[in-house]
């Protein structure tokens, strides 16, 4: 069974533990052509933990100029009208179609429901454009969650010093606040995801695949675009076995042979938290597994994933 990490291509620290602590190894699509731009990754490359495809850096060159755009454009802008005009009026050599005017038309244009040049223009519809914008926006936002969390807990530090208290804030009460990055522009990040992914021929092989996220958003998205769900599984609350842990590896092969037999047939619920819990329970972190064989058209024709029916996976941690 391979496990396909989706629809993100910045792996977030959070993200890494929680696919580590389910799965002995996971594919990703960093969209690059190395993983330079994604340090924290290259250890787990090495162990074999996950397992990158990388993009042709002939496709990447077409859009890095555009990408480059967006993001400076994003930065002066800060979403104002007036600092858009000024920005316009202080520089006007930018009025090419990389520039901030024609960067700003388009975004008008969506927001008002006629984005006509977006349909016209194929530069401009690149998912992969879309999708190398996402993995900046994620991880900068995976920076600034960091540094928030960080501040909080030094505030949380002083404030029980004052107090008198013994048990402050906890980072992991911190953690559970974290936004879901999948809620924003669901639908837009499979489809551009899973173009990327074509583009890499990653749905090319035969071996059973789970498309597996930590995304509440993109499940959900995922599964009310099937019409019919063949088989689920919702189990909460189950121990999980953590890197370190001698029960790790018989861990993770029960999850594999859980998805294998949902992707067969009907699993008893019972009997599959049986089999997941029948080990040593002297790991004290839980989780929650959801998993859906899904069918319908709409799974390729709205979401541009492969096929007409998938295994579809949510795992995350308790903090």
């Amino acid at each position: 069974m391979e496990i396909l990490f989706f629809p993100f291509s910045h792996v977030s620290e959070t993200q890494q533990i929680t696919l580590t602590a389910f799965f002995p190894q996971f594919v990703f699509l960093p969209l690059a052509p190395d993983l330079t731009q994604d340090p924290q990754m290259v250890p787990l490359m090495k162990h074999g933990t996950a397992v990158p495809v990388f993009s042709s850096e002939t496709r990447l060159a077409q859009v890095s100029s555009q990408v480059s755009a967006w993001m400076n454009w994003a930065s002066l802008h800060q979403g104002n009208e007036h600092n858009l005009k000024n920005l316009i009026r202080d520089n006007p050599y930018l009025t090419d179609h990389l520039g901030p005017a024609a960067i700003g038309s388009e975004l008008r244009a969506r927001m008002a429901g006629t984005p006509q040049n977006c349909q016209d223009d194929s530069k401009q519809a690149d998912p992969l454009l879309f999708s190398l914008i996402a993995k900046l926006t994620d991880a900068e936002n995976e920076t600034i969650d960091q540094a928030m969390a960080g501040l909080e807990k030094k505030r949380a530090g002083l404030f029980s010093e004052l107090r008198g208290d013994s048990d402050p804030l906890s980072s992991k009460a911190i953690q559970s606040q974290k936004p879901d990055p999948g809620a924003v522009m669901t639908l837009e990040r499979i489809r551009s995801w899973a173009a990327c992914a074509r583009e890499t021929h990653l749905f090319s092989a035969l071996t059973p695949r789970a498309f597996v996220t930590t995304s509440s958003a993109v499940f959900d998205q995922v599964a009310a675009n099937g019409i019919r769900v063949i088989n689920a599984l919702d189990i909460d609350g189950i121990k999980v076995h953590e890197d370190g842990c001698v029960h790790q590896p018989d861990w993770h092969s029960r999850v594999l042979t859980l998805l294998s037999s949902l992707a067969a047939g009907p699993v008893d619920v019972s009997q599959a938290r049986n089999m997941l819990a029948g080990m040593d329970e002297s790991c004290v972190r839980t989780g929650r597994i959801q998993a859906q064989m899904v069918e319908g058209p709409d799974l390729e024709k709205k979401l541009n994933l492969p096929g007409t029916r998938l295994l579809i996976c949510r795992v995350t941690l308790k903090p």
